[in-house]
């Protein structure tokens, strides 16, 4: 049976403080990557770096990969079980929607009657939604493809933390308020604070 697609959930199971441990490997997972891509590029101020596609997914697997794998450290089997699924579910959860999203402007953009604001702005939201509720489906699919537990909702941290597919998206999209505020400097933290959730899960 498949898994179901649940509704928002707007309680979470997240101890409140994060670990030290999670936090480093999130971190540590956004910044070395980061790093590799600004000197492959000849880039010295991360502030001038600007993001397309690839390097979203790129960040953001690594940024949950470095926060589940610190996170792990010390744990017993249940709780280390409990950071990888939640480790999936942050990745597909940034970058479904991200990947719907960018591929979802590229319509309006290859048409000129439709490569406006508004036609681009409801891409996004449209993208946004179907991507974070494919995500979930997805997520629990893969760790419980005959449906014996209860799925893994969508939470209000969640909705809080697909503001970088938004901004991912805008930035893809090119809209100008985006470029002039420099907003889309902000998701390397955002994919940091995906890895310290997904880190910090506990079974």
């Amino acid at each position: 049976m498949l898994a179901k697609i649940t509704p928002i959930n707007f309680k979470s199971k997240e101890t409140t403080k994060p670990s030290i441990k999670s936090i480093i490997g999130a971190v540590g997972g956004t910044a070395i990557p980061l790093a590799i891509i600004m000197k492959q590029r000849k880039i010295k101020n991360p502030l001038k770096m600007e993001y397309g596609l690839q390097d979203m997914l790129v960040l953001s697997a690594a940024s949950v990969g470095g926060g589940v794998a610190a996170g792990m450290i010390g744990e017993d089997k249940q709780t280390r079980k409990s950071q990888l699924k939640e480790g999936v579910f942050q990745f597909l959860n940034a970058s479904i929607p991200t990947w719907i999203i960018g591929g979802v402007l590229k319509l309006p953009e290859s048409s000129h009657k439709f490569n406006n604001a508004p036609t681009k702005i409801f891409s996004v939201i449209g993208g946004l939604v179907v991507g974070m509720f494919g995500a979930a489906h997805v997520s629990n699919l893969i760790f419980d493809p005959k449906d014996k537990e209860p799925d893994r909702k969508l939470t209000f941290k969640d909705c809080i933390v697909n503001a970088d597919d938004v901004l991912g998206a805008l930035v893809l999209a090119k809209f100008p308020l985006i470029e002039k505020l420099h907003l889309d400097k902000l998701l390397p933290a955002i994919y940091a604070y995906c890895g310290i959730r997904a880190g910090n899960a506990k079974g």
